[in-house]
């Protein structure tokens, strides 16, 4: 069994942007691309130019022809010659003007498409990576709202219904709030719709009746306290006049759903807190936010988050909206209010059977683009392999041409030696027509050289452009890899931040301190009934350990003890909740395993639980909590958006601050080594290129921030076969 240890109590960490920043590369190939048009377009003018000369000394060549009777027969028809030599050379310089340049109206079109697809796919994923945020967090709500509804002491007070009873209850509220900061207030109501108890009596809401309220009514509809009500985004001017949203769930008799209902709780949310953050936090360069909205909106398009502030004072509209929020995720470009805007969009995936149902996350941003009628990739496809394509086909196309013209060219020196010969044979009356062939000859020799050097300058720049390309899409990809890396990394230190503040919100349950202090069986029995609760509603858990301070175990969640141990003082999770200094601190573990089916990793955390839950005082037990990473790894994995291409070639790894393996979906079995992957890990946020096994890969590092003073300080990576 290997053990990693961290002792935390309070570690933060900033993220630093070491991106420079760069000169647009789409336009940079816009540019090359021009260039390259320029360059022909200067040859085949000069060509032009030459040839009208041909043209010319064609119709001299016939006067002289003409003035020197039979003698000049033969050079009438080398002027005629000379006439064909012109008009094909015009035809072919304009069908290679006509040619080559749909072809570069038809790669700039491409590389233009592929710009927005590849932008229009980013902000999808980031669109994507704020609906996972949103899920992530109202599903611990939904969890929260039906455990804290099974509480021994709210539930006594209701049925006592007594003024001691609900000020118990108060006092309980208010340290559930304490914990849970992301509350307003927690309401506790009879059946009727009064108000008992309240957590926040800064709002004033005991004596109230909530009988009328959306979120009340929808806890009564609930079969029982295993469901829960939901009353979505809303304005609430008496709670600090702001936006919130309520979950709600039935209290029951002994909290045991088949019993008798007797009151509803209702928890306040700070959706505006959240939801705003998420917004504003989403990783736009300050350009890029300047011409941005990023927004979360119901299925009716109501604003319910916003860069603008706009909550439920807009809506969303736009042609193509029914077909773009029906896909789980994609973009669409729209021209709106005289401005051409790239709509991204994602739909929620759900987390634990949670999932913001008909919420829709976007991200707008207006965008300067000449024409968009073909068609956009949303497979986030950012391979630039089309445009490579075309370039290909844009040098084949131009040498072809030039071929031809130097084909016509050839047969114009030709017929000049010609001439030249044919003058001499002649004597004084081909005087002329001698020097007629020194002018076919000088503009032969002047139309091979300026062919010569478009072709040349033409390769040299195409050479340039391909290799910019290659250069920059292998920065996109990076970038792409590296972004995909952070996201992942980042879900899972908001997720473990849950973590630590069950761990330390439990240690105050009423049942855990009872049976630690009574150690009778019927306190056991009921405290296990109590963790089995929390299971039931709290599902990213394996189970949760009880234990006196001597690590014999009282009472876990699971009917049979998954650490298969039934005291725990010599495991390292233990001994690490010994050294916190109270139940204010937790402490967090790697436990790994070697299994028959191969290496296990759990987490677990940990906190001491105090007399009377009073931090004061004595410690009584220490309370572990065990978390199914594998399970939750898995889906971040699964989670991650790669394309189809990708997936098979694509491996992923969570790994410690050490470059020790925590998680991995591995494509390439054991060709990827510690040793390859150390080198990666230097930076917080990057991407190399690395040869494995005589084969180049592509990876995309990111190293956790931290998110509210938690930080694992691990490292995501993908490692991904290139062509």
């Amino acid at each position: 069994m290997q053990l990693y240890n961290f002792y935390l109590v309070s570690q933060i960490s900033k993220s630093e942007d070491g991106t420079e920043k760069k000169k647009d590369f789409f336009k940079q190939v816009v540019d090359h691309i021009s260039s390259i048009g320029n360059e022909i377009n200067d040859a085949l003018k000069s060509t032009k130019v030459i040839n009208r000369r041909t043209h010319m000394l064609s119709t001299t060549a016939k006067i002289e022809a003409n003035r020197t009777g039979d003698v000049g027969r033969n050079f009438l028809i080398v002027s005629n010659s000379i006439e064909e030599l012109g008009t094909k050379t015009d035809n072919a310089v304009d069908k290679m003007k006509k040619e080559t340049l749909q072809e570069i109206e038809a790669l700039s079109a491409v590389i233009e498409n592929k710009s927005i697809s590849i932008q229009g796919n980013r902000l999808a994923n980031l669109a994507l990576t704020n609906i996972r945020l949103i899920d992530r967090n109202l599903f611990e709500r939904s969890a929260d709202i039906r455990w804290w509804a099974t509480d021994d002491i709210l539930v006594k007070s209701l049925v006592e219904n007594s003024v001691d009873g609900f000020q118990n209850a108060e006092s309980r509220l208010g340290i559930i709030l304490k914990s849970y900061t992301v509350y307003y207030d927690l309401i506790l109501c009879d059946v009727e719709g009064n108000c008992k108890a309240s957590g926040a009596g800064k709002f004033g809401l005991s004596g109230r009746n909530f009988s009328d309220k959306t979120w009340f009514r929808k806890a009564m509809d609930t079969v029982n306290g295993a469901e829960y009500g939901f009353q979505t985004v809303h304005h609430s001017p008496r709670i600090n006049d702001d936006y919130t949203i309520v979950y709600s769930c039935k209290i029951h008799e002994d909290g045991d759903p088949e019993k008798k209902v007797i009151g509803v709780l209702g928890a306040v949310f700070k959706w505006r807190d959240l939801a705003q953050r998420i917004v504003n936090e989403t990783p736009l360069s300050d350009e890029e936010k300047s011409k941005s909205r990023v927004l979360l909106c119901d299925e009716s398009g109501n604003v319910l988050a916003d860069t603008k502030e706009k909550i439920l004072q807009n809506s969303i509209n736009f042609h193509g909206k029914n077909e773009l929020f029906q896909k789980e995720k994609g973009f669409s470009v729209v021209d709106k209010n005289e401005k051409t805007q790239l709509i991204c969009h994602a739909l929620s995936t759900g987390f634990e059977g949670y999932k913001s149902k008909d919420w829709h996350s976007l991200i707008i941003q207006d965008i300067d683009v000449g024409c968009h009628n073909q068609n956009l990739s949303n497979d986030n496809d950012e391979s630039l392999d089309s445009v490579i394509e075309f370039i290909s086909k844009l040098s084949e196309e131009t040498q072809k041409a030039i071929e031809e013209i130097n084909k016509i060219n050839d047969e114009t020196q030709v017929l000049s030696l010609n001439a030249a010969i044919e003058a001499a044979r002649v004597g004084d009356a081909g005087r002329g027509f001698g020097v007629i062939s020194g002018f076919m000859g000088d503009l032969s020799r002047m139309t091979a050289k300026i062919t010569t050097d478009m072709d040349s300058n033409i390769q040299k720049k195409i050479k340039e452009l391909n290799s910019l390309i290659s250069s920059n899409s292998r920065q996109i990809k990076g970038d792409r890899l590296a972004n995909l890396s952070f996201t992942n990394i980042d879900l899972i230190d908001r997720v473990l931040y849950e973590r630590t503040a069950d761990v330390r919100w439990w240690a105050t349950e009423n049942s855990i301190m009872k049976a630690l202090s009574l150690k009778t069986q019927e306190n056991k029995d009921f405290l296990s009934a109590r963790l089995r609760t929390i299971l039931q509603y709290y599902t990213v858990y394996e189970d949760l350990i009880v234990c006196d301070m001597n690590g014999n175990v009282l009472a876990n969640g699971h009917s049979s003890d998954n650490i298969g141990e039934t005291n725990m003082e010599s495991t390292l999770w233990f001994q690490n909740a010994l050294k916190t200094r109270n139940g204010e601190d937790y402490g967090f573990d790697i436990i790994q395993e070697n299994k028959e089916n191969g290496k296990s990793t759990s987490l677990v955390f940990s906190c001491k639980v105090h007399r009377n839950g009073d931090i004061s005082r004595d410690a009584i037990g220490i309370l572990g909590i065990v978390f199914k990473w594998e399970q939750f790894v898995r889906g971040i994995f699964n989670e991650t958006p790669l394309n189809g291409t990708e997936i098979d070639s694509s491996s992923l790894f969570i790994l410690d601050s050490n470059g020790s393996k925590l998680a991995e979906n591995n494509k390439h079995g054991d060709s990827i080594s510690q040793e390859n992957v150390m080198p990666l890990l230097k930076e917080k946020k990057n991407f190399q290129t690395i040869t494995v096994s005589d084969s180049k890969m592509l990876s995309g590092h990111a190293q956790s921030v931290g998110y509210e003073g938690f930080s694992t300080g691990w490292h995501a990576l993908i490692i991904q076969s290139q062509k």
